[in-house]
């Protein structure tokens, strides 16, 4: 039969590092100090249960009791008494602080004086249980049966339960202005016996709490880190720094709903920078839609080929400049094209530009300014400038027009000539106005046809001379027609002229031919010198 003991431990430094403890047996070390000194007493070893290997680093550590501690053992040694073992430890209520300032009494307590302790957390007079295991308990009746349960307020506000409650994170913003979170408070509603604390010397708890409808497991560090399960599942993390994870293999995320109504949501709220490095592919399959708001800069590298295809519509804001550059670009629409530009357009190109349609029109219009907000065409008009400093050639597989609806026509060949080449024939016509010619030498007009005047026309040659040349028959109507000039050299092989008159004032008059046919009422011809070949027949 072994012989059991109680004592107070009243040093753990253990050298072998085996969590034997020396300890003061009531009974048999007397409490005065100078008579049995602390480092005079036995070293007691420790009884682990049968969860722990105590082998070879395997199980748990035998390190638990403090300077201060209740324990009971036994003698391994029988009646020889120097070999304690501890089997375990012995709570209580302590009365008072530890004292040790008269040796004669200084044993049986913690030499250094640091248990049991009386601070707010947990002072004397006070159950050795943690406040955490104790916050609701049963009331004890007066005929010695539970009556009901009473709450230790303490047990919430000088604990980490309120520490918690008094640092939570509250409205973190959802990004785009929908809405914000917080962090959630705990569920923390224990109640004796159910919740199983352990608390360390440093203020690290571990929780597993059995209360019926509000089971938790919580793991606390003194800094304030935690990890908490909810009853129904919730978890909440938080660390107070840094947060560090590795995962050499796998790692799979689903975020699942609740419901059909509700959860499956993901909600990030990052203060500082986002870093990120993918050594291998990307691929997202998004169902919904996606919604970015950069409040900064954009920027995107692309080392290969980059695709992007839309089944749908595409449009595009840009309040600021567009600078693109590419080393061919490539682009195709099956649909219809549109820019718009409320300023300036330009496009430019160090080598040729083309504007190519197949089977469609291609049309340049410029329109005037717009007055105001009702989008009324102003009096400035929109002009369009075609300039080369070399060649301009238009071909048309029909018809070629120009139009101007108000204004002139106008072609200029500063420095060469101009030239109108048709198969069909050229048709110059003006509805309101007259037709000039000006010619800075001669004016020639060769025809294998005829030459119709259908008005009454006037044919002035001011400096120089006007020839024409009549290969054929050459019909002129007018009911009046005036020649002026200082030379007229007319050759013809038949020409018929008729009308009511006609009156031809030259210097020099050369008329050879054929045949003429004059139908007038009047003829007159002017001229100091005048020179007929050929037969003029008047009628």
């Amino acid at each position: 039969m072994m012989d059991m003991w109680t004592g107070v431990v009243e040093d753990r430094q253990d050298p072998l590092m085996l969590g034997r403890c020396r300890v003061r047996i009531f009974g048999v070390h007397d409490r005065n100090i100078q008579d049995i000194p602390t480092n005079d007493l036995p070293w007691a070893v420790a009884v682990m249960p049968l969860t722990s290997a105590s082998i070879s680093g395997v199980g748990d550590s035998p390190i638990g009791p403090v300077e201060g501690t209740h324990v009971v053992g036994f003698w391994r040694d029988g009646e020889s008494q120097q070999q304690p073992v501890m089997m375990g430890t012995i709570p209580g209520i302590p009365e008072d602080a530890p004292d040790v300032s008269n040796p004669e009494f200084a044993g049986l307590q913690s030499p250094a004086e640091n248990y049991p302790k009386d601070t707010e957390r947990h002072g004397l007079k006070e159950s050795d249980t943690s406040r955490l295991a104790r916050y609701r308990y049963p009331v004890e009746g007066e005929d010695g049966k539970i009556s009901g349960e009473s709450i230790c307020e303490e047990c919430i506000t000088d604990t980490i339960v309120q520490k918690k409650l008094d640092e939570r994170i509250k409205g973190v913003a959802v990004a785009n202005d929908h809405g914000h979170y917080s962090e959630p408070p705990t569920k923390f509603n224990a109640k004796y016996p159910y919740n199983h604390v352990r608390v360390s010397e440093s203020g690290h708890v571990f929780e597993v709490d059995d209360t019926p409808q509000a089971e938790r497991l919580h793991t606390y560090h003194s800094s304030g880190t935690f990890e908490e399960i909810y009853p129904y599942g919730t978890k909440v993390t938080k660390v107070v720094r840094d947060n560090y994870e590795f995962v050499l293999g796998d790692q799979y995320v689903n975020i699942k709903k609740l419901n059909s109504e509700s959860g499956g949501n993901l909600y990030v709220n990052i203060e500082g920078d986002v870093f990120e490095k993918v050594n291998g592919n990307v691929e997202r399959q998004i169902n919904g839609s996606v919604r970015e708001v950069i409040g900064g800069n954009f920027h995107t590298h692309v080392n290969g080929d980059r695709t992007i295809t839309t089944e749908g519509s595409k449009a595009e804001k840009t309040a600021g400049d567009v600078t693109s550059e590419q080393y061919n670009r490539i682009d195709h629409s099956q649909g219809k094209s549109y820019n718009n530009i409320d300023g300036e357009y330009q496009v430019s190109s160090n080598k040729s530009i083309t504007l190519r349609s197949s089977g469609g029109n291609i049309s340049i219009d410029a329109f005037g300014h717009p007055l105001g907000s009702l989008g009324v065409i102003g009096s400035k008009s929109g002009n369009v400038n075609i300039n080369s400093t070399g060649f301009i050639q238009q071909t048309a597989g029909t018809k070629v027009g120009i139009t101007s609806k108000l204004g002139s026509v106008d072609v200029n060949a500063s420095a060469g000539a101009f030239s109108v080449a048709a198969l069909r024939g050229i048709n110059m016509i003006s509805t309101v106005g007259g037709v000039q010619i000006n010619s800075g030498t001669s004016f020639k007009v060769i025809t294998g046809g005829l030459i119709h005047f259908g008005t009454p026309t006037l044919m002035s040659c001011r400096v120089g001379s006007l020839l024409a040349n009549v290969d054929t028959s050459t019909m002129v109507f007018s009911p009046s027609m005036l020649m002026k000039g200082n030379s007229l050299n007319v050759l013809y092989t038949n020409a018929l002229i008729s009308g009511t008159g006609i009156n031809i004032y030259y210097t020099n008059s050369n008329m050879s031919g054929n045949v003429m046919n004059c139908t007038l009422n009047k003829f007159s011809m002017k001229a100091p010198s005048q020179t007929y070949q050929g037969l003029i027949r008047m009628n």
